[in-house]
């Protein structure tokens, strides 16, 4: 859902391209499914979008994603939707703002089967080192996940530790923000 929902990069938020400004179309074609992936960027302005329409040869079954992300003047917005070929949907939008001394993050998402999670988190500076925290709870407002990272350097030694807790089976997803990974498979 929320990569170490953050976000996990926007958290990465990285979409993975590697190209200049403007818009780049990319053909998909091999022997399971066509469509095409369009990407754009304006980094001046911030932007970042990916959409990708696919169809499956074996039965023209048509899947699609869109991903947007928007620099912000305190931080960044990323919100994105996929349909899979059996027309299930899941969406997710979050919001990272930087602060005197790190950032804060807040996002919302609902999977496959409209479950609702949603996303808070911070991270700081300390006087050698950081700290980072991220908790997703579900539509009922139980914690799923909850992740603290403490960091320092001493000496040119950095140490850290990471404690997780989550409920079983539960996978947060790719981005921040982003609906868990689909867990084990409950009859679909």
């Amino acid at each position: 859902m929320f990569r170490t929902l953050a976000m996990a990069s926007v958290f990465a938020l990285a979409s993975g391209t590697a190209f200049a400004d403007g818009t780049k179309t990319v053909t998909i074609d091999n022997d399971k499914v066509s469509g095409t992936r369009t990407i754009s960027r304006d980094k001046e302005a911030g932007t970042l979008s990916r959409d990708t329409e696919l169809t499956r040869k074996s039965d023209g079954a048509t899947a699609t994603s869109s991903y947007d992300r928007q620099r912000t003047e305190s931080g960044v917005t990323a919100s994105g939707t996929q349909t899979g070929f059996n027309g299930k949907t899941r969406s997710f939008e979050y919001e990272r703002t930087r602060t005197d001394n790190g950032y804060t993050e807040s996002g919302s998402a609902t999977g496959r089967n409209g479950e609702t999670y949603s996303l808070t988190g911070s991270g700081s500076r300390t006087e050698n080192g950081y700290t980072r925290v991220r908790d997703i709870a579900d539509g009922s407002g139980n914690n799923v996940y909850h992740r603290d990272v403490n960091a320092t350097r001493e000496n040119g030694v950095v140490s850290r530790s990471v404690n997780t807790t989550r409920a079983e089976g539960f996978r947060p997803g790719r981005y921040p923000g982003q609906a868990p990974r689909r867990t084990p498979r409950q009859g679909n």
